[in-house]
């Protein structure tokens, strides 16, 4: 595999996962609640929040949820300067869309303190960029894609290279711990057990594994030839990997 093959194969990968239409920009390239329908994003604020909220909306000391709030005071940043909606927290039981009224005006809007933990709401946007999604989990235009960077497909590369060298060591374990394990050679062959020369291939291509990324050129090297007697096992574990990692069994 080149640089140039990985390139192309992430960057497909990236365009292929295109922004939803609406969502929550958390700045830095980050979304939430992304959807191709409109609805609402909610989250706990840690801190008492002081809002006016309409007489009508105020009923025994709760408020009536998914009604707008006029905040007054509320935590620094929280969900930046959009509109905030009351929102349900059965966390908080007894207590959920419980109020504190600051005033008791004859009409008009009460004003009202909302306790710590309660959650609030705002609308999700309209995102009118085109957008999409790189390994790293942000969002960014198509000429700004991580992926478009050699140095970021290169990391990349390399620590999957690393993580499926680490597996294949490892799927050589048992045959290096158990003396007495057997091996099937091929498709539906009778076990047999290792022979002193296949345990010696074992031990080279195990050290052969340990020193890939000490080689000219790692990430894009070939991978060492394992033994003989157990190319055929440890083929269907880096098969079974593989329709792990595409979403098979």
């Amino acid at each position: 595999m080149s640089l140039e093959k990985i390139k192309k194969k992430y960057l497909q990968e990236a365009l292929s996962k295109p922004i939803q239409k609406y969502g929550i920009d958390l700045g830095g390239g980050r979304f939430t609640s992304l959807s191709d329908a409109a609805g609402f994003y909610v989250e706990s604020c840690p801190e008492p929040i002081t809002a006016k909220v309409e007489k009508k909306y105020l009923r025994f000391g709760y408020v009536v949820e998914e009604i707008p709030i006029e905040v007054i005071k509320k935590p620094k940043g929280f969900l930046g300067d959009r509109q905030l909606y009351t929102f349900t927290n059965p966390d908080l039981k007894n207590d959920n869309l419980k109020v504190d009224a600051l005033d008791s005006p004859l009409i008009g809007k009460v004003t009202v303190k909302f306790q710590a933990g309660q959650n609030f709401a705002v609308r999700t946007e309209t995102i009118n960029q085109a957008l999409y999604q790189s390994s790293d989990g942000r969002f960014y235009t198509k000429p700004n894609l991580p992926e478009q960077r050699d140095d970021f497909c290169v990391e990349r590369y390399s620590a999957e290279i690393k993580a499926e060298r680490n597996a294949r060591i490892s799927d050589t374990d048992d045959y290096v711990k158990l003396p007495d394990i057997t091996v099937a050679r091929s498709a539906g062959a009778k076990r047999s057990v290792l022979e002193e020369a296949d345990r010696v291939s074992l031990e080279t291509y195990r050290q052969a594994l340990r020193d890939l990324t000490d080689q000219a050129g790692f990430p894009f090297v070939e991978w060492p030839t394992p033994p003989t007697a157990l190319t055929y096992e440890l083929q269907q574990k880096i098969n079974a990997r593989q329709n792990m990692s595409k979403g098979g069994f």
